[in-house]
């Protein structure tokens, strides 16, 4: 294994031979699979199957009309098991980021319909003279996706109707014990983007990076239950962990990744250096 390795298993879903494209007002929103899309074939005031795609119908034209109808749909839909743990929290559909909304789903339903989520990422980490340490979060094994699994010390989804820093803030609280103060010290540094393909799902998303550096002082506790523990290590020894067993959560491989080419510790020297940063982004 090594860190190219992590970076091919999380950016791994580049062929979309079996999904169809799913399209509000003709603007594609997501990829769902061909074997969700009968799940959707009840529901044809809702959903309108194409040759090639599916869309909403364009009765729903507008933003209330199809969150509720979807919203309805879904929630029949997730008695049959299509999604995993089921979070009452809406996530925004629509062609990127920056542009208006179209409507909203329920998050446990995003993978399922290939639509981009998005989220905040935080590197809690301690300076020690020269020396970097990085707070390393395990998932609780009781977590609807990827229990058990080691995570960045704080991370979470970005719900529809919060800023991204008012997100840093709330998630540093909740799944840190990190005081609104010092989690206001997050400096963003930049955004990764992957498509990554599980269980005939297609994950198109971006998560916004923050470095937070700590006191020394300071230790995470966990206030949502969705942490198990923390762990402080130097920076050096989470890079072998991240090449050289699957520990960590796919996506934040590719996170620790980022914070060691930024602080220099992972240098143009690797001879995968090109090709880990090419394999960073869509």
């Amino acid at each position: 294994m090594s860190l190219i390795d992590r970076i091919r298993a999380c950016n791994n879903g580049h062929d979309t031979t079996d999904y169809f494209p799913f399209r509000v007002d003709e603007a594609r929103v997501g990829w769902i699979h061909r074997e969700f899309a009968p799940a959707l074939a009840p529901f044809t005031e809702i959903f309108e199957r194409g040759d090639v795609d599916i869309s909403l119908s364009p009765e729903l034209a507008d933003y209330r009309a199809r969150t509720d109808a979807v919203d309805a749909a879904l929630r029949m839909i997730d008695q049959g098991g299509w999604f995993s743990g089921w979070r009452n929290e809406p996530y925004p559909v629509g062609t990127g980021f920056y542009r208006p909304p179209l409507f909203e789903m329920e998050r446990a339903a995003v993978p399922r319909f290939g639509v981009p989520a998005y989220g905040v990422h935080i590197n809690g980490f301690v300076r020690d003279g020269d020396r970097i340490l990085l707070w390393i979060a395990r998932r609780s094994d009781d977590k609807p996706t990827y229990p058990g699994m080691l995570d960045n010390m704080i991370a979470g989804g970005q719900p529809i109707g919060i800023g991204l820093m008012e997100n840093v803030i709330k998630e540093a609280e909740e799944e840190a014990g990190v005081p609104p103060d010092i989690a206001a010290t997050a400096r963003p540094v930049g955004a990764l983007s992957y498509r990554h393909e599980e269980d005939n799902t297609l994950k198109p998303d971006v998560m916004f990076i923050y470095d937070l550096e700590l006191p020394a002082d300071f230790e995470p506790v966990n206030t949502d239950g969705e942490t198990a523990e923390f762990r402080l290590l130097p920076v050096e020894d989470v890079m072998q962990m991240t090449a050289d067993t699957a520990d960590f959560k796919f996506n934040c491989s590719v996170v620790n990744i980022d914070f060691f080419i930024r602080h220099g510790i992972l240098t143009p020297d690797d001879p995968d250096y090109v090709d880990i940063l090419r394999g960073m982004h869509l």
